[in-house]
Protein backbone atom coordinates (compact mmCIF):
# COMPACT_ATOMS: atom_id res chain seq x y z
CA UNK A 1 0.00 0.00 0.00
CA UNK A 2 2.42 2.38 0.80
CA UNK A 3 4.26 1.70 -2.18
CA UNK A 4 1.20 2.42 -4.22
CA UNK A 5 0.36 5.73 -2.60
CA UNK A 6 4.21 7.00 -3.32
CA UNK A 7 3.36 6.25 -6.91
CA UNK A 8 0.45 7.40 -7.27
CA UNK A 9 2.29 10.76 -5.64
CA UNK A 10 4.34 10.94 -7.78
CA UNK A 11 2.58 10.58 -11.16
CA UNK A 12 0.65 13.04 -9.72
CA UNK A 13 3.32 15.08 -9.36
CA UNK A 14 5.21 14.40 -12.45
CA UNK A 15 1.93 14.80 -14.38
CA UNK A 16 1.66 18.24 -13.27
CA UNK A 17 5.03 19.27 -13.66
CA UNK A 18 4.91 17.64 -17.22
CA UNK A 19 2.05 19.42 -18.10
CA UNK A 20 2.98 22.81 -17.01
CA UNK A 21 5.83 22.25 -19.74
CA UNK A 22 4.17 21.52 -22.55
CA UNK A 23 2.43 24.58 -23.59
CA UNK A 24 4.06 26.15 -26.74
CA UNK A 25 6.91 28.32 -26.87
CA UNK A 26 9.54 28.90 -24.21
CA UNK A 27 9.10 27.79 -21.26
CA UNK A 28 8.24 30.77 -18.20
CA UNK A 29 10.34 29.66 -15.56
CA UNK A 30 8.64 31.88 -13.39
CA UNK A 31 5.37 30.70 -14.05
CA UNK A 32 3.87 29.08 -11.25
CA UNK A 33 2.69 25.33 -11.94
CA UNK A 34 -1.28 25.94 -10.79
CA UNK A 35 -2.27 29.02 -9.44
CA UNK A 36 -3.14 28.53 -5.31
CA UNK A 37 -6.71 29.19 -5.90
CA UNK A 38 -6.72 26.09 -8.12
CA UNK A 39 -4.74 23.85 -5.95
CA UNK A 40 -6.94 25.16 -2.96
CA UNK A 41 -10.61 24.68 -5.07
CA UNK A 42 -9.61 21.42 -7.00
CA UNK A 43 -6.87 19.59 -4.42
CA UNK A 44 -6.57 20.76 -1.29
CA UNK A 45 -10.65 21.18 0.02
CA UNK A 46 -11.88 18.38 -1.96
CA UNK A 47 -9.15 15.97 -0.90
CA UNK A 48 -8.96 17.20 2.51
CA UNK A 49 -12.48 16.93 2.85
CA UNK A 50 -12.17 13.42 1.55
CA UNK A 51 -9.14 12.84 4.33
CA UNK A 52 -10.94 14.64 7.73
CA UNK A 53 -14.15 14.13 6.86
CA UNK A 54 -13.74 10.05 5.91
CA UNK A 55 -11.45 9.61 9.47
CA UNK A 56 -14.37 10.22 11.70
CA UNK A 57 -15.92 7.14 10.71
CA UNK A 58 -13.49 5.64 13.16
CA UNK A 59 -15.39 6.58 15.94
CA UNK A 60 -17.81 3.56 17.54
CA UNK A 61 -21.43 5.09 19.23
CA UNK A 62 -19.59 5.44 22.19
CA UNK A 63 -17.13 7.77 20.74
CA UNK A 64 -13.94 5.04 21.39
CA UNK A 65 -11.48 4.60 18.29
CA UNK A 66 -11.99 1.67 16.34
CA UNK A 67 -9.82 1.71 12.62
CA UNK A 68 -11.71 -1.58 11.99
CA UNK A 69 -14.85 0.33 11.50
CA UNK A 70 -13.30 1.88 8.37
CA UNK A 71 -13.67 0.23 5.02
CA UNK A 72 -11.11 -0.27 2.86
CA UNK A 73 -12.90 2.25 0.05
CA UNK A 74 -12.63 4.37 2.89
CA UNK A 75 -8.56 3.91 3.97
CA UNK A 76 -7.83 4.19 0.25
CA UNK A 77 -9.86 7.25 -0.41
CA UNK A 78 -8.55 9.27 2.47
CA UNK A 79 -4.63 7.56 1.21
CA UNK A 80 -5.37 9.37 -1.90
CA UNK A 81 -6.39 12.21 -0.24
CA UNK A 82 -3.33 12.78 1.68
CA UNK A 83 -1.20 11.70 -1.13
CA UNK A 84 -2.23 14.75 -2.96
CA UNK A 85 -2.22 17.40 -0.27
CA UNK A 86 1.13 16.30 0.16
CA UNK A 87 2.64 16.36 -3.25
CA UNK A 88 0.60 19.65 -3.83
CA UNK A 89 2.20 21.13 -1.38
CA UNK A 90 5.64 20.14 -1.93
CA UNK A 91 5.06 21.73 -5.79
CA UNK A 92 3.94 24.68 -4.38
CA UNK A 93 6.42 25.09 -1.93
CA UNK A 94 8.74 24.41 -4.70
CA UNK A 95 7.39 27.16 -6.70
CA UNK A 96 9.76 30.19 -7.59
CA UNK A 97 6.45 32.50 -7.89
CA UNK A 98 2.96 32.37 -6.67
CA UNK A 99 0.34 33.63 -8.51
CA UNK A 100 -2.84 33.54 -6.34
CA UNK A 101 -5.16 33.44 -9.25
CA UNK A 102 -5.75 33.67 -12.86
CA UNK A 103 -6.32 37.50 -13.91
CA UNK A 104 -10.30 38.51 -13.24
CA UNK A 105 -10.56 35.27 -10.95
CA UNK A 106 -13.14 35.84 -8.34
CA UNK A 107 -12.23 34.13 -5.13
CA UNK A 108 -15.79 34.16 -4.06
CA UNK A 109 -15.03 35.83 -0.32
CA UNK A 110 -14.06 39.52 -0.59
CA UNK A 111 -15.91 41.99 1.92
CA UNK A 112 -16.79 41.16 5.10
CA UNK A 113 -13.34 41.48 6.39
CA UNK A 114 -11.97 39.31 3.76
CA UNK A 115 -9.35 40.90 1.36
CA UNK A 116 -9.35 40.64 -2.50
CA UNK A 117 -7.01 38.26 -4.70
CA UNK A 118 -4.58 40.92 -5.15
CA UNK A 119 -4.15 41.97 -1.41
CA UNK A 120 -3.61 38.46 -0.62
CA UNK A 121 -1.26 38.00 -3.76
CA UNK A 122 0.43 41.09 -2.17
CA UNK A 123 0.57 39.55 1.08
CA UNK A 124 2.05 36.80 -0.16
CA UNK A 125 4.34 38.97 -2.27
CA UNK A 126 6.09 40.53 0.76
CA UNK A 127 6.49 37.06 2.27
CA UNK A 128 7.20 34.15 -0.42
CA UNK A 129 9.68 32.55 2.07
CA UNK A 130 6.79 32.68 4.91
CA UNK A 131 4.45 30.70 2.33
CA UNK A 132 6.47 28.41 1.48
CA UNK A 133 7.19 27.50 4.71
CA UNK A 134 3.83 27.06 5.17
CA UNK A 135 3.53 24.54 2.35
CA UNK A 136 6.70 22.70 3.82
CA UNK A 137 4.85 22.48 6.89
CA UNK A 138 1.47 21.22 5.53
CA UNK A 139 3.57 18.49 3.12
CA UNK A 140 4.86 17.23 6.60
CA UNK A 141 1.36 17.01 8.27
CA UNK A 142 0.11 15.32 5.30
CA UNK A 143 2.64 13.12 5.05
CA UNK A 144 2.13 12.17 8.42
CA UNK A 145 -1.47 11.68 7.55
CA UNK A 146 0.04 9.37 4.60
CA UNK A 147 1.76 7.32 7.63
CA UNK A 148 -1.18 7.08 9.60
CA UNK A 149 -3.34 5.40 6.32
CA UNK A 150 -0.21 2.98 5.64
CA UNK A 151 -0.62 1.98 9.30
CA UNK A 152 -4.12 1.99 9.64
CA UNK A 153 -3.22 4.29 12.96
CA UNK A 154 -6.72 5.62 13.86
CA UNK A 155 -5.48 7.85 16.34
CA UNK A 156 -2.71 9.09 14.09
CA UNK A 157 -5.63 9.62 11.51
CA UNK A 158 -7.45 11.51 13.64
CA UNK A 159 -4.83 13.74 15.15
CA UNK A 160 -3.24 14.35 11.50
CA UNK A 161 -7.30 15.57 9.89
CA UNK A 162 -7.01 18.33 13.39
CA UNK A 163 -3.44 18.91 12.78
CA UNK A 164 -4.42 19.68 8.54
CA UNK A 165 -6.98 21.82 9.29
CA UNK A 166 -4.75 23.67 11.57
CA UNK A 167 -2.19 24.13 9.47
CA UNK A 168 -4.34 25.02 6.56
CA UNK A 169 -6.27 27.90 9.16
CA UNK A 170 -2.94 29.43 10.19
CA UNK A 171 -1.79 29.89 6.32
CA UNK A 172 -5.66 31.64 5.93
CA UNK A 173 -4.77 33.80 8.40
CA UNK A 174 -1.50 34.91 7.66
CA UNK A 175 -2.29 34.98 4.05
CA UNK A 176 -6.15 34.99 3.15
CA UNK A 177 -7.44 36.96 5.94
CA UNK A 178 -5.00 38.31 8.04
CA UNK A 179 -6.41 40.18 11.01
CA UNK A 180 -9.84 37.64 11.61
CA UNK A 181 -10.01 35.51 14.23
Amino acid sequence: MRHALKLTGLAVATAAIVGACTHAGAPDEAAPVMTINEAMLNVFQPDFQNYGDTAFWAYDDNGELDGSLLTEEQWTLMGEGAVALRDTALLLAASKHFMVAAPGVDLGFEGNGFVPPEQVQANIDANPDGFRAMMEAFAAEADLAVTAVETRDAALLVAQSDNLYNTCKGCHMAFWYPGQR
